[in-house]
């Protein structure tokens, strides 16, 4: 798993959460944390993948291409992702019980991974929002009140 990942995860939350109002890299790096060309990164590649679209110049910005309901975490994942093996194998030894732990290790290792990605693809960007909106919504107000009541 890879920072490009949580990033494309936070990317597309954040403009499902705007419904349509294109958003700024520079807008979105700042909620990460990030660079606006490291967000620029992950936006060209969620736009290959058909999950955004962008467009430049004055009020221009980024938005969901599709419905948050059409968009699943694996295909996220997929976009933004170049090396899928989530758990490196060990090197292939010479020895025969070597290679028949290795094929066992393998297996496993494969196992899992379809687990995880099977698992994300079953979890849509509005499944996504509709658990997480409300805590953020929430923690934003809290955030706001205590903004309010220093100055």
């Amino acid at each position: 798993m890879n920072v490009d990942f949580a990033l494309a995860l936070h990317t597309v939350g954040f403009l499902t959460s705007m419904k349509g109002c294109p958003l700024t890299s520079e807008r979105i790096a700042a909620t990460f944390g990030t660079s606006p060309v490291v967000v620029r990164r992950i936006l060209s590649r969620l736009s290959l993948a058909g999950i955004i679209e962008s467009r430049r110049g004055v009020g221009g910005g980024s938005v969901l291409a599709r419905d948050p309901s059409e968009i699943n975490l694996r295909y996220i994942y997929e976009a933004v992702v170049f090396d899928t093996e989530l758990l490196k194998r060990p090197p292939e030894l010479d020895s025969i019980p070597s290679k028949l732990l290795g094929r066992y290790i393998d297996r496993l290792f494969t196992d899992a991974e379809e687990a995880l990605l099977g698992n994300f693809g079953s979890i849509t960007v509005q499944e996504m929002d509709s658990k997480m909106a409300p805590a953020i919504c929430k923690a934003l107000k809290s955030t706001e009140s205590r903004t309010t009541v220093s100055h």
